[in-house]
């Protein structure tokens, strides 16, 4: 068993060993981009660590009275502190985590505290976490999730056990999505390709029709912008630099839909007997990859690859969003 956790195999080993006491630390941190599978992977951990009845070492049944509990986040020994409103982790939020720690693990071995995005926690909050991982309280285990270590005062990332997740392939995403899942294919690709195989995202995308129509949103905003001239395409990237969503955020929602539709004009443009990724988009591609040399399709496409490598390795997002903008001509 796997933890249900597909595409990650590494890290659920990895963290299986560290279900032994001997191996077992107080703190860890999970990072990878958004939907990859951060939270799941934390909960299987305490799971896998407080079942009642575990098939072996490091694995956890999923059915005794702990196992749902921790998936109801009804389990007494469990604290998850989560944004308020979706904004911030704010101070008040860790003193009263502090004050739980204090306490004796009423059913499991130890208190476990989840906190997911801790990227956006104020510098209150993370200066107040700080003295918790410093002086950890001794049946304690806290687990931070984050998009990226960067993200982090190194003060708290270098007291963690680091646990990075990659997404999965396309392809693998696409199988996982039709296999398990029993979304269509075409369906399945599409999700796929607009999440840069990042299944979590994908099933998201997949219950929630807003988000997928939030996704053609982008698609029909770039349209635009291939018909405008540099300097509004340097104006557009400038508005997303002001709005409340950081300019990580903003790239990591833009760049793998844009990657897509690039995709689907290299297809257009080669002629190749390859099914499209946003084909309600298909007029629009046709028109990109006849105005558009092969070969320059080809580096555009390269360009977002290389784009999302460097968002997930703290590059400057506002270049990188300006160079990926600035690369096509203007289309008439």
């Amino acid at each position: 068993m796997q933890w249900n956790l597909c595409g990650h195999d590494l890290a659920v080993d990895f963290l299986r060993e560290h279900t032994k006491p001997e191996k077992m630390r107080q703190a860890y941190l999970i990072t990878g981009p958004d939907g990859v599978g951060r939270k799941s992977l934390a909960l299987a951990f305490i799971k896998a660590i407080c079942c009642q009845k575990p098939p072996s070492q490091g694995e956890f049944c999923n059915q005794c009275i702990t196992c749902r509990q921790i998936d109801a986040r009804a389990f007494s020994d469990l604290t998850i502190i989560e944004q308020e409103g979706g904004k911030e982790i704010k101070i008040d939020q860790i003193r009263e985590m502090q004050k739980t720690l204090t306490l004796a693990p009423f059913q499991a071995p130890k208190r476990f505290v989840l906190i997911p995005n801790f990227q956006r926690a104020t510098a209150g909050a993370a200066n107040a976490l700080l003295k918790s991982l410093e002086e950890p309280p001794p049946r304690a285990l806290i687990i931070l999730t984050a998009d990226a270590r960067e993200s982090l005062l190194e003060t708290i990332a270098s007291r963690c056990e680091q646990v990075r997740l990659a997404p999965m392939t396309v392809e693998a995403t696409r199988s996982v999505l039709t296999d398990q899942f029993k979304i269509s294919e075409d369906q399945s690709r599409l999700l796929a390709h607009l999440t840069a195989g990042r299944l979590g995202a994908s099933l998201r995308l997949h219950d929630d029709p807003q988000v997928v129509e939030a996704q053609n949103d982008i698609l029909v905003e770039l349209e635009d912008l291939l018909e405008k001239p540099l300097r509004a395409r340097l104006q557009y990237v400038d508005e997303l630099m002001r709005q409340k969503i950081s300019p990580r955020e903003q790239a990591g929602k833009l760049i793998p839909v844009w990657l897509g539709y690039w995709r689907d004009c290299l297809i257009s443009a080669a002629k190749a007997d390859i099914p499209l990724v946003n084909v309600k988009h298909g007029d629009w591609i046709t028109k990109t990859a006849s105005q558009i040399p092969l070969e320059k399709i080809q580096k555009i496409l390269l360009a977002h690859e290389h784009a999302l490598e460097q968002i997930e390795a703290y590059a400057n997002s506002r270049l990188v969003l300006e160079n990926l903008l600035l690369m096509p001509p203007r289309l008439h």
